[in-house]
């Protein structure tokens, strides 16, 4: 994967940080920041809450351990990912995502785990 995003050729920190900047306009209250602004769109709001998730679970250092992904796949995707009751679950998920082997899971490996679960359950609801 690229450091380029689908904004046009602007690396993905230049356009987080638009983003940010959008999101707080100097000199103007926040009313009028979301009269002036245009929305997000459902997926972009979808995508916001996705990284907040993430958030609320990997802390200061925006990493994921092994106890931070358990509790977050089983309070926050227990419907689509049976939960995690034993190690070796939880070690042989972990493993499989932790790409640069830090033993702990980044916001881009988290990400190939959302893909994963998303697209399978998009087969799921084709074949039901």
């Amino acid at each position: 994967m690229t450091e380029k995003n689908f904004q046009g050729n602007l690396p993905n920190k230049m356009w987080c940080t638009c983003l940010r900047n959008r999101e707080k306009e100097s000199g103007r209250g926040e009313n009028e920041n979301r009269r002036l602004r245009p929305e997000l769109t459902e997926l972009e709001c979808c995508m916001v809450k996705i990284i907040k998730i993430f958030h609320s679970y990997s802390g200061v250092h925006c990493k994921l351990r092994k106890k931070d992904l358990k509790e977050l796949i089983n309070s926050q995707m227990s419907t689509f990912v049976k939960q995690i009751q034993d190690t070796k679950t939880l070690d042989f998920i972990f493993s499989d995502l932790d790409a640069n082997h830090d033993c702990e899971i980044d916001f881009s490996e988290f990400s190939a785990l959302i893909a994963m679960v998303t697209s399978a359950c998009h087969t799921s609801f084709h074949e039901g």
